[in-house]
Parts: structure tokens; C-alpha cells; sequence
């Protein structure tokens, strides 16, 4: 062969290519292993985070459940109190009703945390009112006289002016078969209960006196019995007690006069209901609302306000406006300060008036808004009061100069239409803002700035309330839905729950004092309990015979109250069906 075909070099470049691939082998399985290793790894810490979830979802279900336990707990307690009490007292000597209008009686619940009435009531661990204005309330009691026909609510005629644009409502006659309102909000159709005068079962209204006067047997106050008498009486005192138990349960739930409790999904109702009061108006109820100690509610209707103590059902004082204009004059808010002394009305003459309760007189009326007030609400200082109207501005009021601090809203980000409903924050940190614009607003109540818009309802927005906690906020709507926003740390646009149930608009929702219930009315005449943890609803309640205009919970005690454009208030006890 010729010299120089085959390199020398060839065959050792040869050797070091393979060397190469074999050493790249190497690697890739090297590579390869370690990435098994680490997909195995990965494997078993998704295991272990999944358990983890799994394990933090079971307490979590746990905590609700004790949760739950607990204020069923608590529940039974005060009611096992309440039952003793009564039957202490009808063992020993037993107040009459009047008493609870006393001074003493007033000066001893100082030291007792739970104020009963004859039924039972509990009305909570919340603060008493200052003694000096509970003296001055009770003793302004009008002596009793025979009921007119105006008080007793036998007239027609009434009408409710328009709703922002919405259409307006006509002349409403109010029969005894129907009391339907001709507004698209309001209006329902003839009614479907009894014949005329009945009830839903075609029974007739129990007097509440009759059930009340059960409360004291005739013997029960007579504190001149020996106390041999007194203790041959123990037995049947104690009969009396479980006999009138008995009495008011067949009353209220075997054959209840005009209302009824069912449950929307056909499975048992963790709740009990009771009617306790019911006050007619002159007119369509727009608001109700409870004092914060819970002694008090507040109605506001047509040309006036009205104040009710709540353990008696008497009608305390009427705020009447005298030098107002002729005419219908709806009072479409009402709102309590946080000491009890004031009670802020909104108006249709575009005006806030606000009350001195004890002297019964005009304290400070707050101008700017331009068109009609609808949503009124105060500041856990009770120096500020929140106001909404259909000019669809927010204001802020200093209560002591009546000067406007803030006006919320403007063209681009503020209401593009009427503001419907108003709510302050438990800390007083957020406004929020429900409008005809389908839209939720939040502000900052310092700065006036806008925090958040919540877009979701289909339709108008009518109610928003804050949760006791101040992280949750509650929207109802024409849409028939009611929406649960989160405003916690870092506020969502997205709601976090969606409540349907309702067959109609819903008007009004409230929290229950604590954060465990969400109350709503609607047009279709029913009153809701939602669990906020749940999107069904646990309890429904018929008890108007026309649109649930307002909903209010008292912030002491398991009670609510509803007004209706059947031109009635009503006052409602609830607890857990497993109390006892």
C-alpha cells in the first residue's frame, strides 16, 4: 500500500469519540436517575401536602361544628335561665307586667345579665340603656285607652311615592282579602290566604293580650298569701308553668293565626320561630331597626317614626314631624345612635332629621342631598351618620355642627344612579354603598376614597350589610339573589357566595349578632335564614301578606324584626330546634 493513506492519528480520534459518548451516557443516566428521584420526591410531598389539605379541611369541619355545638349550648342555657326564672317567680311572687317599666325594675337588671318579659324573651348579655333615659322613656307611657280606628290600621287609600325611577306607586285600598300594592317593587297579586279576615288557615289573630294575661294567674301576685299558702301553691304553680308552656306552643306552631315556617328543601329546619308582637301602621313600613341595646325598635312610615318597647310591645313615643308639608312624607330610613339618645330619620323632603328621644324634639337636621333620602346609617362613634339618596351621592355628616364631611361619588367612579342603601362598617373603617347601577361600592371612611367596586347583580342592588366581624359584606337585589363579598385584607371583586332562593326581589338582608345567620325579606313576601357557609336556605317564614320591605336583628338576642307593605311591623323570636 501507498505510504500515507491511513493516517497514523486515525484510530486514537476514533478512540476518543467513543470515550465521549460514553461519557455523555453516563451523564444522561446519571441525569436521568436524579430526575426520577426527584419526580418520586415530588410524588410524596403532593401526597403529603393533599393529607395535609385533607386533614386542615376536617378541622376546619370540626371547628364548624363545635362551633355550631356551642351556640346551641349557649342557647339552651339562656332558655333553661329564662324557665327558671318564670317559675321562681311564680313560686314566690311573680312582677306584673308593669313592672318592667319600674325604676326598680330598671336598677335590678344592673346586676341580672338577662332580661325576661312574661313570655320568655331573653334579650342577651348586651349593655342596658342609661338608667336616667330608660326612666325617662318608660314614664312617657301613654295611659291605655280604647284603640281608634286609624290606630288599629282600618284605613285606605295610602300610596308610596316612586322608588328612584322605578315605577311608581298608585293608590293602595286595603281590604281584608288583599293588600296588594300597585308598584312593580311592591306590588303582589290578590291575596291567596283564607276567606276574608282569616288567616292563612282561615283562623283568626289570637290576641297577644290574652296570651300575656296567661303569664300571671290570678294568685300569682297576690304577695299577701301566707307562706303556708305559698307552699301549698308550689305544685300547682309548677303545673301552671309547664300548662302555659304547653298553651303558647299549640298557639304559635299546632295553629298559627296568619304565618307559617317551612323549610325550602323539604329536610328538618334547625330553627324554631315564635311571633311575639305584632304593630299595625297607617301606611307601607319602609324601615325597621333595633336599638343597640336591644330594648327598642324603631319603625318608620308614612309622616312619622315610631319607637316600641320591645319586652312590652307599648308604644313609646311618635315622631312627628309638625311643620312638615302636606301630604305623603315616607320615612324611608331609621337608625339608632350608638347611646341610645338619638334616632336619625331619613325623608322624602330630602332631609335627615334627627331626634332627641327623651325630649322628643328635632336635635339637628342635616341638608345637601337634592333628591329623596333611603338609606340612613351611624358611626360606632355616633358623632358621623351616613346618608343615601336618590341623587346618587353618599354623604357623611358631622352629627354635633351638621356640616357634610365627604360627598362620595363622583362622574366616573361614584353611583351612576339613585343609592338605594347605606352601611358602616363594624370598625368603622368602610362604607359600602348598594345602587341602582347593579353596583357595590366601598370607601374608606377616613380618606373618602374608593376602595372597591363589586360588580355581579344582574339588577339593581337594595340592601347591604355588614357582618358582625367587619369582613363580610352582604348585597340583595332585584336579581332575586343575594352575594357575600370578601373584604378582608385584600378585597375581591368576585363574590364569594351566591345565595338564590327567593322567588322575587329581595329588599332587605341583616346579619344576626353573631355573623351565624343571614336574615333576608323579599316581594315575594317570605323572610329567608341563610347559613353564610351554605347557598341554600335553612328556614323560610311567611308571615305578611305583602312585599318584606325591611329586615333588622337585634344585636342582644336571638329576635327580629320585619315591616311589611301590609302596613305591619312584627317582632320574632328564633332558636336552635334542639335548644332543650
Amino acid at each position: 500500500s501507498r505510504p500515507g493513506l491511513f493516517p497514523p492519528h486515525r484510530a486514537p480520534l476514533s478512540g476518543r469519540i467513543l470515550e465521549l459518548f460514553e461519557s455523555l451516557k453516563a451523564e444522561f443516566e446519571s441525569l436521568s436517575h436524579e430526575n426520577n428521584v426527584n419526580k418520586l420526591q415530588k410524588e410524596e410531598l403532593d401526597r403529603k401536602l393533599q393529607s395535609q389539605v385533607n386533614e386542615t379541611v376536617s378541622i376546619q369541619n370540626t371547628l364548624y361544628e363545635l362551633e355550631r355545638t356551642h351556640l346551641k349550648i349557649k342557647q339552651q342555657y339562656e332558655e333553661d335561665t329564662i324557665r327558671l326564672k318564670r317559675q321562681s317567680d311564680i313560686q314566690g311572687h311573680s312582677p306584673s307586667p308593669s313592672s318592667f317599666h319600674t325604676t326598680n325594675s330598671i336598677e335590678n337588671s344592673r346586676s341580672v345579665s338577662n332580661l325576661t318579659n312574661d313570655k320568655g324573651l331573653y334579650f342577651g348579655t348586651g349593655p342596658l340603656a342609661p338608667i336616667e333615659n330608660s326612666r325617662n322613656l318608660h314614664s312617657s307611657l301613654p295611659a291605655k285607652r280604647p284603640r281608634t280606628d286609624s290606630e288599629s290600621g282600618l284605613f285606605s287609600g295610602q300610596s308610596l311615592p316612586s322608588l328612584m325611577g322605578i315605577p311608581d306607586v298608585t293608590k293602595q285600598p286595603k281590604t281584608d282579602s288583599t293588600y296588594s300594592l300597585n308598584s312593580s317593587i311592591f306590588r303582589d297579586g290578590p291575596s291567596k290566604e283564607g276567606p276574608p279576615g282569616r288567616g292563612i288557615g282561615g283562623s283568626s289573630m289570637s290576641s297577644f293580650d290574652d296570651i300575656k294575661s296567661l303569664a300571671y294567674p290570678p294568685n300569682a301576685n297576690n304577695n299577701n298569701n301566707s307562706s303556708n299558702n305559698n307552699s301549698n301553691n308550689n305544685s300547682s304553680n309548677n303545673k301552671t308553668v309547664i300548662d302555659l308552656k304547653k298553651k303558647e306552643e299549640d298557639k304559635y306552631y299546632e295553629n298559627p293565626a296568619d304565618w307559617s315556617v317551612s323549610n325550602p328543601h323539604n329536610s328538618p329546619s334547625p330553627l324554631k320561630v315564635d311571633l311575639y308582637h305584632s304593630f299595625e301602621h297607617q301606611s307601607v313600613v319602609c324601615s325597621v331597626k333595633f336599638s343597640h341595646d336591644g330594648q327598642y325598635l324603631a319603625t318608620g312610615c308614612n309622616r312619622s317614626a315610631q319607637l316600641f318597647d320591645v319586652v312590652s310591645g307599648e308604644k313609646i313615643k311618635t315622631f312627628h314631624d309638625e311643620n312638615a308639608k302636606d301630604g305623603d312624607l315616607y320615612i324611608r330610613s331609621v337608625c339608632f345612635s350608638p347611646d341610645n339618645k338619638y334616632l336619625a330619620a331619613g325623608a322624602e323632603d330630602k332631609t335627615v332629621k334627627v331626634w332627641d328621644i327623651e325630649r322628643q324634639s328635632i336635635y339637628q337636621v342635616l341638608q345637601g342631598h337634592d333628591q329623596e333620602l333611603y338609606s340612613l346609617d351611624y358611626s360606632s362613634t355616633g358623632n358621623i351618620i351616613v346618608s343615601g339618596s336618590g341623587d346618587r351621592k353618599v354623604k357623611l355628616w358631622e352629627l354635633e355642627s351638621g356640616k357634610c364631611l365627604y360627598t362620595l361619588g363622583n362622574e366616573e367612579s361614584g353611583p351612576h344612579d339613585g343609592v338605594t342603601s347605606v352601611a358602616i362598617s363594624p370598625d368603622g373603617r368602610y362604607i359600602a354603598a348598594g345602587s341602582l347601577d347593579h353596583i357595590v361600592r366601598l370607601w374608606d371612611a377616613n380618606t373618602g376614597q374608593m376602595v372597591e367596586r363589586y360588580e355581579g347583580h344582574s339588577d339593581s342592588v337594595y340592601s347591604v350589610a355588614f357582618a358582625p366581624d367587619g369582613k363580610t359584606l352582604a348585597s340583595g337585589s332585584l336579581d332575586k339573589t343575594i352575594k357575600l363579598w370578601d373584604i378582608q385584607s385584600a378585597p375581591r371583586t368576585r363574590p364569594r357566595s351566591n345565595f338564590s332562593g327567593h322567588k322575587d326581589f329581595v329588599l332587605s338582608v341583616a346579619f344576626s349578632r353573631e355573623g351565624d345567620w343571614l336574615v333576608s325579606g323579599s316581594k315575594d313576601r317570605t323572610v329567608l335564614f341563610w347559613d353564610p357557609r351554605a347557598s341554600v336556605p335553612q328556614m323560610g317564614l311567611q308571615g305578611h301578606k305583602n312585599s318584606v320591605i325591611s329586615v333588622a336583628m337585634n344585636p342582644s338576642s336571638s329576635i327580629f324584626a320585619t315591616g311589611s307593605g301590609d302596613f305591619r311591623v312584627r317582632i320574632w323570636h328564633y332558636k336552635y330546634v334542639n335548644a332543650y
